[in-house]
């Protein structure tokens, strides 16, 4: 019984530190992502050209095509590819993070550390090249289907963690998307495999669909991928001098915090306290003045004794003024 308490807390422990590490690692990469981005509404929708002439010279402009099919099919398959765009990604992200945890840890370890370093890529190409999506193109005739549906929270929210409505490249949603299908490609079965080809598939038409992503945007997601993935190589590579480099940095700072505290415990701190009442003497719980407050008393006292009744009738708030200092 003991053996079981003890294994479900090192599991919920490992659990919690995984949950606590990865949204700390996108809660800072969606601050940083917004905060370099002061809304250069200009400079993106000049990308977004940019990128449309470039998309003309390759023949691969053809986002109002796949928006004008989805519609056509029915309204229910544009209104189901919408909310895929909105929860797939986190489903499919979700899902793949938990088998993997629970079935191949190492898989699990590689999957997380190329999800991170895909964020930090993403948020240096957010930061030097705002784009604006399909949505916001003036001219260009696509829908925006998030917004329609009131699935966009940007015109609700001021809050810094909120999307950045100018990161359209690279699209991290089909990034993921890819990332989910690698793992079915590791660790799973045929059907798995499908699956996770599927899901892809879907995301693609999913966010250009909903004119929130451009064709290029997703061939720069898969080269985003590409460079996570050897990045991550390259981590596991150096991973022993990695964590060596890491234990001798922590040795050192605990070091230096252990001298830091020696050194503010030795320093003697005067009691504030006794320097205060150093002046007073404390006798059944009242306190005396000092001898010169009592010198200015006895001076302040004999100067009413010779002042005439007459004038000390008219202030009778020094008539006790004696007993109050003493």
């Amino acid at each position: 019984m003991f053996e079981r308490v003890l294994l479900g807390y090192v599991v919920l422990r490992t659990i919690t530190k995984e949950i606590a590490l990865i949204g700390a690692c996108y809660l800072a990469f969606a601050l940083v992502k917004n905060l370099t981005d002061p809304s250069p509404v200009l400079k993106a929708v000049t990308n977004g050209w940019g990128v449309l002439k470039l998309e003309s010279a390759l023949a691969l402009n053809f986002e109002a095509a796949i928006q004008q099919i989805i519609g056509r099919i029915s309204l229910g398959a544009m209104i189901a590819t919408t909310y895929f765009y909105v929860a797939g990604m986190w489903l499919g992200l979700i899902a793949v993070a938990i088998y993997t945890f629970a079935k191949h840890r190492a898989v699990y370890l590689n999957l997380r550390r190329t999800f991170i370093f895909s964020m930090i890529f993403g948020a240096i190409v957010f930061a030097l090249f705002p784009l604006a999506p399909p949505r916001f193109m003036p001219g260009l005739g696509m829908t925006d289907t998030v917004t329609l549906l009131g699935l966009d929270p940007a015109p609700h929210s001021d809050s810094a963690i909120s999307y950045n409505r100018f990161a359209a490249m690279p699209s991290l949603h089909y990034a993921w998307a890819l990332l989910v299908m690698i793992a079915a490609f590791r660790v799973g079965g045929v059907w798995m495999k499908i699956a996770g080809f599927l899901y892809q598939a879907f995301m693609f038409i999913a966010i250009i669909a909903t004119a929130n992503h451009y064709v290029l945007d997703a061939v720069a997601a898969a080269i985003l991928l590409l460079v996570a993935i050897y990045a991550n190589r390259w981590w596991n590579h150096y991973d022993d001098q990695i964590n060596e480099w890491t234990g001798d940095l922590l040795s050192q700072l605990r070091e230096l915090d252990q001298n830091w505290r020696k050194r503010v415990g030795a320093v003697q701190v005067p009691d504030l306290r006794q320097q205060f009442l150093a002046d007073f003497i404390l006798r059944g719980g009242h306190a005396i003045q000092p001898m010169r407050s009592r010198v200015s008393t006895s001076y302040l006292t004999l100067r009413m004794s010779r002042t005439p009744d007459i004038q000390r009738s008219f202030r009778p708030e020094l008539n006790n003024l004696s007993l109050v200092l003493n």
